[in-house]
Formats: C-alpha cells, sequence, structure tokens
C-alpha cells in the first residue's frame, strides 16, 4: 500500500510539474517574430481543460445534457471559451485528487467516499447553477422585451425593425436576439415565419428548448402576419407576458416560506436546541 501511495503521489505532482514548466519558454538567440509566432500558437489552455478535451477526444464522448447547460451559461456570460471537456476535465481532476486522499491517509469509510463523489460532481453542479440562473434571467426579460417590440411597432416601425432594435437590450434574451438578426443577415433568410416554413427566430430561439421563449418568438410570428393590426396585437402579448410574470413572482413568494423552513431548521433552530440540551443533559449524566 505504501508503495501504490507513493507512486500516486509521484505521479500526482509530476502531471503538475509537467504543466506549469511547460508554459516557460526556454529559448535563446531567437528573434522577436519567432517568439511571437510560438506565443499565437501556443496552447493556454489550463491542465483541467487538457485533460478534459483529451478524454472527449480519445472516447469521442457526447454528454448532451452538459453541451445544453453550458450552453445557456455561456449565453449569460460564464464559461467563456470552455468546452464541456473543461468541466469533465475539473470533475476528473477532483475525483483523482480525493481518491489519492483516502489513499494517503487511509480514510476508507463510506463518508470520505460519499465527499469524494460530491466534490467530482460539483463542476456539473455549478454548470447547472449558472444555466438556471441564465434561464430565470431570460424569464424575466421576456415582458420587457415584448413592450419594447409593441411601443416600436406602435410607433409606425415593423416587426422586423421592432426585432433588431430589441437586440441592444441587455441580458442573454439581447443576445438571443442579436444572434437571431445577424444569422437571418448572414444566412439571407427571413426573420419570422412564412407559408409553414419556420423563420431564423423560431428556430433559433427552439434550440435553447425553453417554453416560454419558443412561445415568445411563435407569438412574434404571429404579430408580424397581422399587418395593421400588428402593434395591437403586440401590445396584448405584453400584457399577457407581464400577467404571467406576476402570477409566477406571486407563486414563488407564497412558497418561499416552505423553502426557507429547511435552511432555518438547520442553521438556527438545531443549533439553538443543541446548545440547551447537550449541557444539560451533560450535567444530568455527571450527577450519576
Amino acid at each position: 500500500m505504501q508503495t501504490i501511495i507513493v507512486l500516486a503521489a509521484s505521479a500526482i505532482i509530476a502531471a503538475i510539474g509537467y504543466s506549469y514548466f511547460r508554459r516557460i519558454e526556454f529559448s535563446f538567440g531567437t528573434s522577436a517574430s519567432a517568439r511571437m509566432e510560438r506565443f499565437a500558437a501556443a496552447d493556454r489552455r489550463n491542465f483541467t481543460d487538457r485533460v478534459g478535451d483529451s478524454l472527449v477526444d480519445r472516447f469521442g464522448l457526447t454528454i448532451e445534457g452538459w453541451e445544453f447547460e453550458l450552453m445557456w451559461a455561456q449565453l449569460g456570460g460564464y464559461y467563456e471559451g470552455k468546452t464541456v471537456g473543461s468541466v469533465l476535465g475539473a470533475s476528473v481532476v477532483y475525483l483523482l485528487g480525493g481518491i489519492v486522499y483516502i489513499m494517503m491517509f487511509q480514510s476508507y469509510s463510506m463518508i470520505y467516499f460519499a465527499a469524494v463523489v460530491l466534490i467530482a460532481y460539483y463542476p456539473y453542479m455549478k454548470l447547472k447553477g449558472r444555466g438556471d440562473d441564465v434561464r430565470k434571467m431570460v424569464k424575466r426579460s421576456l415582458p420587457e422585451a415584448a413592450a419594447l417590440i409593441a411601443a416600436e411597432m406602435s410607433a409606425g416601425g415593423s416587426a422586423e425593425t421592432a426585432v433588431t432594435r430589441a437586440a441592444n437590450l441587455p441580458g442573454p434574451l439581447g443576445k438571443m436576439i442579436k444572434d437571431t438578426v445577424a444569422m437571418a443577415q448572414q444566412s439571407g433568410r427571413l426573420i419570422f415565419s412564412r407559408d409553414a416554413i419556420d423563420g431564423v427566430m423560431v428556430e433559433h430561439f427552439s434550440k435553447y428548448r425553453l417554453p416560454d421563449v419558443e412561445a415568445f418568438a411563435r407569438q412574434i410570428d404571429l404579430v408580424a402576419e397581422k399587418g395593421t393590426d400588428g402593434p395591437k396585437q403586440m401590445s396584448e402579448v405584453a400584457r399577457g407576458l407581464s400577467r404571467e410574470y406576476r402570477s409566477d413572482i406571486k407563486t414563488e413568494s407564497e412558497k418561499l416560506s416552505n423553502k426557507l423552513l429547511m435552511p432555518m431548521t438547520l442553521y438556527i433552530f438545531v443549533p439553538f436546541m443543541l446548545a440547551i440540551f447537550v449541557p444539560l443533559f451533560a450535567s444530568i449524566f455527571q450527577s450519576f
């Protein structure tokens, strides 16, 4: 067992040392242009990125759920320049580090194994949390975007012009609309659907698999077909989204007390009861 521990620790130290020293350039007498070329072509990914990407490439892994969550997280500005391999590499490194810890200290309790599994799961849990946050931001932005499009159409602008203006909205929803406009301009396709052929907006928004977002795109599709009645219909859509958002807030506020019950019990009630009863029972047992 000691031999295995020494070999495992040596492998970890060697991997860390290699990942550090490989970034250092030992070049003497080379020109500035050659050094710039090497700098531009250098792989500046960190250790976990390289580990995860190599695993994905070698085994041909396709982790659809992770890719979906990464797409949402990157929409909100998180994980820029990262891939699924980056998250997978972090999980693998954490898992190996936990196993080495267990072997070095011979902590073969189920609690330590459960902690290692939880640590290895943490990168995906963090990724999913970022994705959920971005989805909530998009849902909160839908009434504002609908109101802006309705106002632009009421001012005499077309549906295409109104959507283009809405692309300037801050946040992930504005980025989704901006990507839609850019895709339509590059491909020469229509933003809205025509003759049972989905437009770029419906096609792009459906990729995110969020019912509220897809319904928003299809509602704008219907409004664009109304002609002169479009501004009125879009105003109705904006009011409907506002009512739905207020209803969701009310529902979430009603559930808030139940969500806070468990944290309050764990962090306030249980320590309070322990602080009272542990000294009391200790004094009772000492009297015997």
